[in-house]
């Protein structure tokens, strides 16, 4: 990549998450973001499928650790305690569910096992693009997989969190 690449990555994942707030779409400045720069290579822009700086992830975790950090409060590791057992519940069967998809893509050769696995089980789409790029992997696909997951979930929050409120009456 150039040393425009990513001044050019940078414009284009602002532009695409404006766009994504215009359009409210689900979570738009990481859907929006990686829309935006994904038109650079579709438009031809020379950036070859190249990766921006291998600073930029490490920077953006220290973003997102320092702003969820910050919203840590008092009451943070009580409420941890409490909600571990049924978040194990819940994780653990969608984790199952994504692994055992992914294992079903890769044995019947829709996709190589480690884009297969890395963009079927639930995390963050950094971390997994991160991983499957480490693994030699496919990690635009990874990310593609990762985005529709993402648009798919958000996309139905609001619907089942009103479905929810009208069944249980209740607020927050």
């Amino acid at each position: 990549m150039t040393s425009a690449g990513p001044v050019l990555l940078l414009g284009l994942a602002c532009a695409g998450a404006a766009l994504g707030r215009m359009l409210r779409l689900p979570m738009w400045p990481i859907t929006g973001a990686i829309l935006g720069a994904a038109t650079a290579p579709l438009l031809g822009l020379g950036l070859d499928g190249g990766a921006p700086p291998g600073w930029w992830s490490a920077a953006g975790q220290l973003l997102v650790g320092s702003g969820v950090g910050s919203m840590v409060g008092q009451n943070f590791f009580a409420s941890v305690r409490r909600v571990s057992v049924p978040g194990a519940g819940v994780v653990l069967p969608i984790v199952a569910v994504g692994g055992g998809a992914g294992v079903i893509l890769a044995v019947t050769g829709l996709l190589a096992p480690t884009p297969a696995l890395l963009g079927s089980v639930p995390g963050g789409v950094g971390e997994m693009v991160a991983a499957t790029a480490g693994l030699g992997g496919d990690s635009g696909l990874v990310a593609g997989m990762h985005l529709i997951r993402l648009v798919v979930v958000l996309s139905a929050l609001p619907w089942m969190l009103r479905r929810a409120r009208r069944l249980y009456g209740r607020e927050g």
